[in-house]
């Protein structure tokens, strides 16, 4: 998976999102910008995890007395589960019972536990991998200076071009939203494939809007969810500054164009 691939399951009534690390969660699914303060939110927020062993006189909030000894519960596969609210526990019914955990600060918690790969609500709508080298790199800060735009250069290996399967339905949405927006110039798709830790390419937008992003992302957003089910869409800007921009502009008919 990249550094940033959410997952997304077939929705059922959920309280999702109930807090702000959800609410970043969900717009980082499709808005780049929104990126950083969802990793600002994961790393301070509380998260919960389950652990293994239940004293029942315990019960709520404590203090954990020093050289306390925490087991946690782990996938087969040796991933860790963990939760932005005690109710993605039991989202979908996967847990239908009252189960042992603890919650921690994020960085408290990646603190803890360096070089495992954590499962971000693995039962909910929204969900993410948090691989090792993305945990550091957000523990000694690097990961927020990566840039949110998304840049391309001649050492990146990229595939990109035209995807095998075209979204019909998704784009037919976007043309109707788009056509009520007076700031959208034009807008194009390819599938992108960014390197070797992305198995396969993913869906990305290219939007030449003359205002901020986030004006269109947060009504582009649900309409991926809806129409793309649980593919990854990234969703940017053309900035006519090179790189990927001149690939929609030279290679690329737009899908809608301003009339």
């Amino acid at each position: 998976m990249g550094i940033f691939d959410i997952f997304k399951k077939k929705k059922t009534a959920s309280t999702f999102p109930e807090n702000e690390l959800e609410k970043t969660l969900m717009q980082a699914t499709t808005d780049a910008s929104a990126r950083h303060e969802f990793y600002l939110k994961l790393l301070w927020n509380e998260l919960i995890v389950l652990t293994i062993g239940h004293d029942n006189s315990q019960e709520g909030y404590r203090t954990l007395e020093k050289d306390t000894k925490i087991q946690f519960v782990t996938f087969e596969n040796g991933k860790i589960p963990v939760f932005t609210s005690t109710n993605r526990i039991f989202d979908k019914g996967v847990i239908n019972e009252e189960v042992p955990f603890i919650a921690l600060k994020g960085q408290s918690l990646f603190s803890l536990t360096k070089g495992a790969t954590f499962i971000l609500n693995p039962y909910s709508d929204y969900g993410k991998e948090l691989v090792p080298n993305e945990i550091e790199n957000l523990l000694d800060g690097s990961i927020f200076d990566q840039n949110n735009e998304m840049t391309i250069e001649k050492e990146t290996e990229v595939q990109i071009g035209q995807p095998a399967n075209y979204p019909t339905d998704f784009v037919n949405a976007l043309k109707i939203l788009f056509k009520r927006k007076d700031t959208i110039k034009a807008a194009y798709l390819a599938s992108i494939k960014m390197d070797k830790t992305e198995e396969l390419p993913h869906l990305i937008i290219a939007i030449d809007i003359e205002d901020d992003m986030s004006s269109i992302t947060n009504e582009a957003g649900p309409l991926a969810e809806k129409f793309m089910k649980n593919e990854i869409v990234d969703f940017i800007q053309i900035d006519n500054k090179g790189g990927i921009s001149d690939y929609f502009i030279g290679k690329t008919i737009p899908f809608y164009k301003r009339n």
